[in-house]
This record gives structure tokens, C-alpha cells and sequence, in this order.
């Protein structure tokens, strides 16, 4: 049974509905392990200020709870309860600060009609800069939130992770483990696994070429001499 891990941003308690989660994706097939960070909620202090949300300690936080956790689905609840941030906004800064970049990510809202034809009604200018925003969010999916748990299964169900991820899970999974000094790239040996990590994490360029890396070498290791 394949393992999948997902986290949900939400500012409501969703034990209920992760609990269903795990339950029916056991059903199909699918071992769900599941976790949930509840910005906006008035109950966890830790990630506000004068009760608004603060990134700066959303940001922090997460780090400090799951920076080693490798997740294949994040899921966004487009509402948070706060004014100036939402779903949308919390993709945005996570990505800005290297958190989820390979993870695919979903957005769920009760009103997802209404929101999208409230941006539709936005003046050229605003309605531009909002759906740009959207695109370039890089969202795998808008749903709704009713029975949102179903979608999940089913995006585990159709979807492969990328190569990116599962690189990413691997090294942190083995942080402890080091490389030796066979790389092409000496910046690359020598280091840990987790330092390989932090190292490509906010750089393309250069996770591009680790990987290219690591596929050449994989390669001439399965390679029969002749």
C-alpha cells in the first residue's frame, strides 16, 4: 500500500475530516498519514499578532514543526479569518521562503463559486493582477470544501510525484548520510544529505544540476561495461 503525506492549512479544526481521511483512503488503497496547521484560529496565539495573522510567525512556526517532513499534498483553505491573508497569500509567502516548493497544493473553500465570480466583477486592472496571481500560485486545483477529502484520494490515486520530490523526501529522510567526493560540482561533496537539501532547496540552477548529477551517475552504476 503506497504512503502518502499531506498537510492541511486551515483555521478550523479538521481532526474530523482527516480522521474520514485516512479511513476511506485506507479503503482505496491509499495509506494516508495527514497533518493539519490551523493559521487564522484564534486558539493557536502562537501565530498571530494583536489577533491578526503574522507570516513572519507562520513561517517560523512551520519550520520549527515540520521542516524535515516531506509532504506530497498541501492543502489551503482559501479562507483563514483573517483580511489581508488568505490561502492565496500563504502559498505565495511560503514559496518566497523555499517552504513546499515541490509540493503539489489544492486550494478548498465553501464559497469557491463566489469568490471567482466576485473577481470577475473586478475592475480590468484588479481582476488582471488577481487571476495572475492565481496562475502563477502554481495551484494543482480549486475545490470545494465539501467532502474535499474524496479530492484528495483521488489526486493520490492519479498522480506521480516528481522527481524533485521524491529527491527531496530521499535526502531528508537520510540527513545524517553524507555524500563522498565523486561529484563533478565540488560543492556538492562531502556534504550531508540535509545539507544537499538546504543547499538546491531556493536554487534552481543548481538543483537542476545535482539531479542531473545524480541520474548520470545512477546510470553508469547500472551500465554493463563491455
Amino acid at each position: 500500500m503506497m504512503i502518502k503525506k499531506c498537510i492541511i492549512f486551515d483555521d478550523n479544526d479538521q481532526t474530523e475530516e482527516i480522521e474520514k481521511l485516512i479511513r476511506v483512503g485506507k479503503d482505496r488503497g491509499v495509506d494516508i498519514e495527514c497533518e493539519q496547521f490551523n493559521v487564522g484560529s484564534p486558539e493557536f496565539t502562537e501565530f498571530l499578532t494583536d489577533g491578526e495573522i503574522d507570516l513572519s510567525k507562520v513561517i517560523r512556526e512551520y519550520k520549527k514543526k515540520f521542516s524535515g517532513i516531506t509532504f506530497h499534498l498541501a492543502v489551503f483553505d482559501w479562507n483563514l479569518e483573517d483580511d489581508s491573508i488568505n490561502g492565496i497569500e500563504l502559498i505565495r509567502q511560503f514559496s518566497h521562503n523555499g517552504i513546499l516548493r515541490n509540493t503539489p497544493k489544492i486550494v478548498i473553500s465553501a464559497k469557491l463559486r463566489i469568490i471567482l465570480n466576485d473577481i470577475i466583477k473586478l475592475t480590468e486592472v484588479k481582476r488582471i493582477k488577481q487571476l495572475t496571481l492565481l496562475v502563477n500560485s502554481d495551484i494543482r486545483g480549486y475545490i470545494e470544501r465539501e467532502h474535499y477529502e474524496n479530492d484528495i484520494i483521488y489526486f493520490f490515486l492519479k498522480n506521480d510525484e516528481s522527481l524533485d520530490l521524491i529527491i527531496e523526501e530521499i535526502l531528508k529522510k537520510f540527513s545524517n548520510l553524507r555524500f563522498g567526493n565523486k561529484f563533478v560540482r565540488p560543492n556538492f561533496n562531502g556534504k550531508t544529505f540535509l545539507e544537499i537539501a538546504e543547499f538546491i532547496e531556493n536554487n534552481d540552477s543548481i538543483r537542476n544540476e545535482f539531479k542531473k548529477e545524480i541520474i548520470e551517475q545512477v546510470i553508469a552504476y547500472l551500465t554493463e561495461k563491455i
